[in-house]
């Protein structure tokens, strides 16, 4: 008798084992060191600083260096910049906004905004920091 107990224990063990297999757990996006990929709204990858075109791009390239992302593409001229992290590919671009005013969009180049957003922050919270430091 308890013979047929341990066969029928085993038997059970192993065929929810096998169930657990055959259906796997979904699988969440995959983590990088800058967190886990969130919806990102388009407003939250927009911001106007209080310095010149120039400046700007020179800020934005620091900044993009800074956080150890991969240029792609610099265009200075066309005022923008190709970069990437992981698998996640943007577009950063500087706009003219009034007197020494610019602004600077970041958008993934796939048109998902689903990604790590202190990608765009990081960036964003260099610039803050040294916008007002002279080079």
């Amino acid at each position: 008798m308890e013979r047929i107990i341990r066969i029928v224990c085993i038997l059970i063990l192993y065929f929810c084992g096998v169930c657990s297999f055959a259906n796997p757990p979904a699988q969440t996006p995959q983590s990088t060191p800058l967190g886990i990929p969130q919806n990102v709204t388009q407003p939250q990858c927009v911001k106007t600083f209080n310095v010149g075109f120039e400046k700007l791009f020179l800020l934005t390239e620091a900044a993009i260096s800074h956080n150890n992302f991969n240029i792609e593409e610099i265009q200075s001229q066309g005022g923008y910049i190709v970069f990437s992290y992981y698998q996640y590919k943007f577009l950063a671009t500087v706009f003219t906004f009034g007197n020494n005013k610019a602004i600077l969009k970041i958008s993934p180049c796939n048109n998902n905004y689903n990604f790590p957003p202190l990608i765009v922050r990081n960036i964003f919270n260099y610039i803050n920091i040294n916008q007002y430091k002279k080079f």
